[in-house]
């Protein structure tokens, strides 16, 4: 968002808190008659802030287009705040003026600051004037990308209002996570969501399709497509994407090493520099050389101009240093000028990339002779990350050998990233980012052994344990934790091939608690990404990990219980079960805290977790109330104010930290794994929902366990398991299990209503997270008790029960209707009370709040129906709808629906759930007239 894109979100959050419920009511009926904005969203409207929203969307209202609102103001005689929009319009007349941009990955400064233009940059630019599509073919280190992000950057200045995006092809993880960025970035954000039923090669092809049908319709080209560095692995799908966006007439690049990705005619074999292009380069500012400089920089041109990648680190190292070629070429050479002899030669031969990586061994020495051991560190831990966007945040929270100076450490590591040429750096403060090089990476990993790696690997998985966080609710947040996803999914990657090639590497009882932290983490993480499953896959590595933590399998466990007890089809067994493993699971952790070295490892790693955690804001603000003060290290606790925490009982002492340290990490993981439950659709495994839900029982018959022995931690579980889990598998029991009992859900009932009025204090990890005044707890609780009492109303017929529930529901639901303003996720409440709605026999409540959840093209006849899947609350939103045209005597209107959405589930290949919706329908009475 631009600077000026802010000052008009502020001039709208100011005009809104000026108006009153008649301006409202009176703007959405304007807006009504426009017929462009739905219907049933402008009911749903109930402030300035909603009906901006909603006019934004739809393409009524923005910096540049404000005069709808400035007619709807004048109409209200609100002269003055149409003053501010004309004043925020005089101001800023010419920045204004300029054309809308395009979506766009690629800025200025992802090119390199020493770019300097060669003879290959003028032949891709002249291929590009008059084809749509070349390949820029060579080894490593030899400027293909910099090639095409230099074009790009042309491209864009010439062509703002285009598409020019890069798409990141290294293997099929990192091709998937960038066309989602695209199709996100292109407003599919809902339709590109991937159920955890499908795999990798299906995704990316949903994906293309997604993505092919949306730039089919820009007409602002030409658009640009950079396909960036792709590999065996991902050149079929590579292909299959260059195809369809030719066809769409888009321009396409693809840089690759693989000269047979294409026919020769479109490939541009790049070498670097020619000889007096390098000499050029390497002169920099100096005009003129005698003879014997001129030798001393042909040679190293000759040595290195293939390679511009060298050619960078060599220029900034000699200007750093104020050397002569010659005297760098000395340098180099060292105590090792036979190898060094040896390089020279196989320069001759362009099928040997060992070449770059030799000479890169050397800078490596040098920048480890001139930073010290903790850069040297951070230049080594480059090798496990996604190699774009790399928060430089990450090296912040490394830990290093000397933990006094890390603001120093990271400054110099910057330092030493632009003075070799290692990547580039862009953005500033918390907000920069590296973009390193294949060839230092390669470089960096054939240099270490794998115990090394291993080591390093440690380090890594405990920054991002500091860093990452499962509170989204706050932008900043969400960012910081979207931007890490990919970087913490290729650590893990790497943790996956070093065990493969040595089991016990990472097998240390420290490293099996950051693997489960990590794990946990980034798959509660993913599921925002979209791409479920992964995220699946994830979760159930963290258990895994948990279970290796505490000393025995999940089987073996399993095997124990069921000698004393088994469970059936009825809940209680499974609860029965989950306890007797529960307790099992308790005993090998206090065995695991009750080893001295183990529980003084754990208490150091939970004091430097307490210490060194980047809070999210809301606990931020929580924790500046209960010190009086603002953090003195911004982010972070430091010892003094961590002790004053444990002198007013808001922290734990340092003592009793290792042990809840471990109990919360195990609770979380089985809660992460469990909650997937909630995200299966009508169509899904039994025995897997079983698992799932028996996870739930499993964290809850745990923290019962632990809050027995230790009374003072109850405040450590209750968000986790009672609020959040294990009462919501009564609501609709997919485990089939025998818990959409009335009495289950007034006991639920009950539960949550004391949780409304419970002390709310949450503490994260041994430090209080939230207080008594907690919004967000009352907004869950309200929503959880709307769909507990729209439950009991499917399953009784008592009158004078109907008329207590339906009473009992309304006053949640009017609660809910409240706490929505202060929630940042709105979604999931809208589809409680509008399923409440129904039930209750609202039915125009109930429609207007399912129309708000279901997507637009489904329910607007002018609007032409797309083809991806739908997301959960989609689904469940449109069923919902079906219903209440149904039960309310809109038999046309349910008709058209229904058939609508089963067009789409067999067009999204979704033939189980399909086959759930013509159930639906034979129950409703339609399946005759549905075609």
């Amino acid at each position: 968002m631009t600077k000026l894109d802010t000052e008009f979100q502020l001039l709208l959050s100011k005009i809104s808190d000026q108006l009153d419920t008649e301006d409202v009511k009176s703007f959405r009926f304007i807006l009504k008659a426009k017929e462009i904005i739905p219907v049933q969203n402008l009911d749903a409207a109930t402030t300035g802030e909603d009906i901006f929203h909603l006019m934004t969307k739809h393409g009524l209202l923005s910096k540049t287009k404000a005069d709808l609102l400035i007619s709807l103001l004048k109409g209200k005689n609100l002269q003055p705040l149409v003053n501010h929009l004309e004043k925020f319009k005089t101001e800023n007349e010419e920045e204004l003026s300029q054309p809308v941009e395009g979506p766009c990955n690629i800025q200025d400064d992802m090119v390199v600051e020493h770019f300097m233009e060669t003879t290959k940059l003028v032949e891709l630019t002249s291929k590009m004037e008059i084809e749509n599509f070349a390949v820029l073919s060579g080894l490593t280190g030899c400027g293909k990308t910099q090639l095409a992000l230099t074009f790009a950057c042309n491209f864009r200045k010439d062509h703002v209002e285009s598409i020019c995006w890069k798409i990141y092809c290294k293997d099929e993880i990192t091709l998937m996570n960038s066309l989602k960025k695209l199709a996100d970035k292109l407003g599919l954000e809902k339709e590109s969501t991937q159920t955890e039923n499908i795999d990798n090669e299906d995704s990316l092809d949903e994906l293309r399709k997604l993505i092919k049908k949306e730039l089919g319709k820009n007409t602002n080209g030409p658009n640009l497509i950079i396909l960036d560095y792709v590999t065996e692995e991902t050149k079929i799908q590579c292909q299959k994407l260059k195809d369809a966006l030719l066809k769409l007439n888009l321009k396409v690049i693809v840089t690759t090493w693989d000269s047979t990705f294409c026919d020769i005619e479109n490939i541009i074999i790049v070498n670097g520099f020619s000889e007096d292009e390098a000499v050029k380069f390497l002169r920099n500012k100096k005009t003129e050389l005698n003879l014997k400089e001129e030798k001393s920089y042909r040679e190293l041109a000759q040595m290195l101009g293939n390679h511009p990648l060298l050619l960078y680190g060599a220029r900034s190292c000699m200007a750093s240093s104020n050397q002569t070629p010659k005297k760098f070429i000395k340098y180099l050479r060292g105590s090792k000028s036979s190898e060094m002899d040896t390089f020279v030669r196989s320069l001759s031969d362009p099928s040997r990339n060992k070449a770059v990586f030799k000479i890169l061994q050397e800078y490596l020495e040098i920048l480890k002779n001139d930073y010290g051991e903790n850069v040297f560190d951070m230049v080594q831990a480059l090798q496990f990350f996604a190699l774009e966007d790399i928060p430089v945040l990450l090296f912040d929270f490394f830990p290093t050998r000397k933990q006094n100076h890390q603001g120093f450490n990271t400054t110099n590591f910057i330092q030493a990233i632009k003075k070799f040429s290692f990547g580039n750096v862009r953005g500033v403060d918390d907000d920069r980012f590296i973009t390193t090089h294949l060839a230092v990476v390669k470089t960096v990993e054939e240099s270490m052994s794998d115990e090394e790696k291993a080591k390093l690997i440690k380090n890594i998985l405990t920054a991002l344990m500091w860093l990452m966080d499962k509170d989204n609710y706050d932008t900043n947040d969400y960012d910081r934790n979207y931007r890490l996803l990919p970087h913490a999914i290729s650590v893990l990657q790497h943790v996956k091939k070093l065990k493969a090639k040595n089991l016990n590497l990472l097998c240390d009882f420290e490293s099996k608690v950051l693997l489960a932290y990590v794990y946990d983490i980034v798959g509660y993480t993913y599921n925002f990404f979209g791409i479920l499953k992964n995220a699946g896959e994830h979760s159930t590595a963290a258990k895994e990990a948990c279970f290796a933590i505490i000393g025995i399998s999940e089987e073996d466990i399993e095997k124990q219980v069921k000698k004393r007890c088994c469970h059936d089809d009825h809940y209680r067994t499974w609860e029965t079960f989950a306890e007797e493993e529960a307790d099992i699971i308790f005993k090998q952790i206090k065995a695991q805290i009750g080893d001295h070295e183990k529980n003084a490892l754990l208490c150091k790693m939970a004091k430097q977790f307490a210490l060194n955690k980047y809070r999210g804001q809301d606990h931020l603000k929580n924790l500046e109330e209960y010190l009086d003060d603002e953090l003195e290290e911004e982010y972070r606790l430091t010892e003094k104010e961590y002790n004053t925490l444990c002198k007013q009982h808001l922290a734990l002492p340092e003592d009793q930290l290792g042990g809840i340290f471990l109990f919360e990490l195990v609770l979380q993981v089985f809660y992460t794994y469990g909650r997937r439950i909630f995200y299966l659709g009508d169509a899904f495994d039994k025995d897997l929902a079983r698992s799932f839900a028996h996870s739930l029982f499993l964290a809850k018959a745990l923290g019962h366990r632990i809050a027995s022995e230790y009374p003072e931690w109850k405040i450590l579980y209750v968000m986790l398991t009672e609020l959040s889990g294990t009462l919501q598998l009564r609501f609709e029991d997919k485990a089939d299990l025998q818990l959409k009992t009335l009495e289950n859900l007034e006991d639920a009932a009950e539960q949550f209503r004391r949780l409304l009025e419970y002390n709310s204090e949450n503490f994260n990890y041994g430090v209080i997270k939230s207080g008594p005044e907690n919004a967000q707890h009352v907004h869950i609780c309200c929503k959880r008790l709307v769909k507990c009492y729209t439950s009991m109303t499917e399953i009784t017929s008592d009158e004078e029960k109907l008329k207590e529930i339906h009473k009992m529901g309304d006053k949640y639901k009017d609660m809910l209707k409240i706490t929505q303003h202060s929630s940042r996720a709105v979604t999931a409440a809208n589809l409680r009370m509008a399923e409440f709605s129904l039930r209750r026999g609202n039915y125009e409540d109930a429609e207007i709040r399912f129309k708000v959840v279901a997507p637009e093209d489904m329910i607007e006849n002018d609007q032409k129906t797309v083809s991806s899947k739908f997301t959960h609350h989609e689904l469940q939103a449109l069923k919902g709808l079906t219903k209440c045209y149904s039960l309310s005597g809109q038999t046309e209107s349910a008709k058209t629906l229904a058939n609508k959405i089963k067009i789409r589930l067999g067009e999204a290949k979704e033939y189980e759930e399909l086959g759930h919706f013509n159930n639906l329908m034979q129950q409703l009475g339609l399946s005759s007239v549905v075609e």
